[in-house]
């Protein structure tokens, strides 16, 4: 039961890096305000305790407190004063936030926030939500360009993530990115690293999903676009903010459509790049699912701390139901075959992605296929590849560092990594580039995992049964949810950009 549990959590929770919910996620028991009423440590055997009249002891090893002893089943076991091992618990709960840089283990808060903008309060289901966004040099200013590792909603499902800052052109060898926190969460940063990659002369360096690095020649735009609702050519033709996208299917979020490409003749070998960032359908099917878990959702969580791999096998059920961009093309007898898909998860940044065309794969037309109203294009291009080559890995200082004041008391700035940022902070990271920089491609490579915040008002969609839905039958799940995606669709987008934390 504890697993297929966590299968439902891990399905729902990895869908993409935008959540905003008013359940905090906070790094430990530590992290727990003292004015709490209760504290839930989940075992990672399955029980729980509850407990008030709490403390964590001086040595920060213990939770002490009076309550209840439930085993795995949620049967009462006893009823007393207990001392809890920290090392033993895979997740605390309460409903106070406090501030704490402690990374013992996790804790998630219930309840509300001050912090909730007017926007989350009437827009419950298009919050903003960002993982650790990055803002990098675009000429003479900083732009958002990569958010971190946005799969990555819980310790267990860490990972390293890779992202091009296809805008930036070094102009020296000093560099400095911006790593913010600007949603309800809390981000769990372990690296934050900038990988400069040799270029050739004239041209690009483009990575694959897999995080291989190849040489590109000149990038060539396709000479015709043509999507289901007509021409689409000058919103693909580069990378200017001026994107393609389609509204999601009235009876099904899975509906698929598909988009023509003519390039024109060139020698091989070659690959697809592809420029896109999703929509944000991801972002409301994850925020319902979290709805849907209500009062749970810390039992789930915690269930997902200590489910393992059966747990983990159930993941990307939902995911691939919405799927990424598959990218087609004709083989040597001339039949369409599939040669790879992009499917980088988030909404915020674009990232830049290499398909490699397969030896007699036919390149002067391409097909991309995806969900309707999933993705915005915003570059296609054709590109001769050189040599695959290896990356040079600098890591940053940490030049300057701002908490927000509504979260600052008792924390201090972080000045290395790992570092805990709450909503609000943000860092400016400086790195040294190797000689003769303007011969290097950038790209971000972070690594670490977020958690979540939970909203009250999520409460009132609690339905443990169409969560579970999303896991068995992920496809009726998402006709299911139409409808109601459909009524909220044309809003979301403004409100979810004007409800950024931006700190007090």
């Amino acid at each position: 039961m504890r697993a297929a549990i966590a299968v439902v959590l891990l399905v729902v929770l990895a869908l993409a890096c935008t959540k905003q919910v008013k359940r905090v996620v906070a790094p430990s028991a530590a992290g727990v305000d003292r004015e709490s009423a209760f504290i839930k440590a989940h075992m990672r055997d399955g029980g729980v305790y509850i407990l008030g009249h709490w403390r964590v002891d001086p040595s920060g090893l213990y939770l002490v407190g009076d309550g209840t002893q439930l085993d795995a089943s949620r049967v009462e076991v006893k009823r007393g004063w207990f001392t809890v091992p920290v090392a033993d618990v895979a997740l605390f709960e309460s409903n106070v936030v406090q501030n704490s840089n402690s990374i013992i283990g996790m804790t998630l808060v219930t309840g509300a926030s001050a912090a909730l903008t007017v926007i989350c309060l009437t827009h419950t289901k298009s919050c903003f939500g960002s993982c650790p966004t990055f803002y990098a040099p675009d000429g003479d200013r900083l732009v958002l360009q990569a958010e971190g590792f946005s799969d990555s909603v819980a310790p267990s499902l860490e990972r390293r993530d890779i992202d091009a800052l296809f805008r930036t052109r070094p102009r020296g060898r000093d560099l400095e990115l911006r790593l913010t926190n600007e949603a309800l969460e809390t981000h769990v940063i372990k690296e934050a690293n900038l990988l400069a990659v040799p270029a050739p002369p004239g041209g690009r360096v483009l990575a694959t999903e897999q995080g291989t690095f190849w040489q590109a020649r000149a990038l060539a735009p396709p000479r015709a676009c043509a999507a289901p609702e007509g021409d689409c050519l000058a919103a693909v033709r580069a990378v200017d903010g001026s994107e393609r996208f389609s509204l999601a299917d009235e009876h099904d979020l899975a509906a698929r459509e598909t988009i023509e490409l003519a390039f024109p003749p060139r020698p091989g070998p070659l690959g697809i790049a592809l420029g896109a960032r999703q929509t944000l359908l991801s972002t409301y099917v994850l925020y319902q699912g979290l709805a849907f878990m209500g009062r749970s959702a810390g039992t789930w969580l915690a269930a997902l701390e200590t489910g393992g791999r059966q747990a983990l096998a159930g993941r990307r059920s939902v995911v691939q139901a919405l799927g990424g961009i598959e990218v087609l093309a004709k083989n040597a007898t001339g039949d369409w075959i599939v040669v790879g898909e992009v499917n980088e998860t988030g909404p915020l940044a674009e990232d830049v992605h290499l398909v490699p065309l397969p030896p007699g794969a036919r390149a002067e037309r391409i097909r991309l296929r995806m969900a309707r109203g999933h993705w915005r294009l915003d570059l296609v291009a054709l590109a001769g590849l050189g040599a695959r080559v290896e990356p040079v890995r600098l890591t940053p200082q940490v030049r300057q560092a701002r908490l927000s004041r509504e979260f600052a008391p008792e924390r201090t700035p972080a000045t290395g990594f790992p570092m805990v940022t709450l909503p609000g902070d943000a860092y400016l990271l400086g790195y040294q580039l190797p000689q003769h920089p303007e011969g290097y491609e950038l790209f971000l490579e972070s690594r670490g995992y977020y958690l979540e915040w939970m909203r009250r008002e999520w409460l009132a969609d609690e339905d443990p049964l169409r969560a579970a839905q999303l896991v068995v039958d992920p496809a009726a799940a998402l006709r299911r949810l139409a409808p109601d995606f459909k009524r909220h669709e044309a809003g979301m987008e403004e409100a979810f950009w004007r409800s950024r934390y931006a700190g007090r």
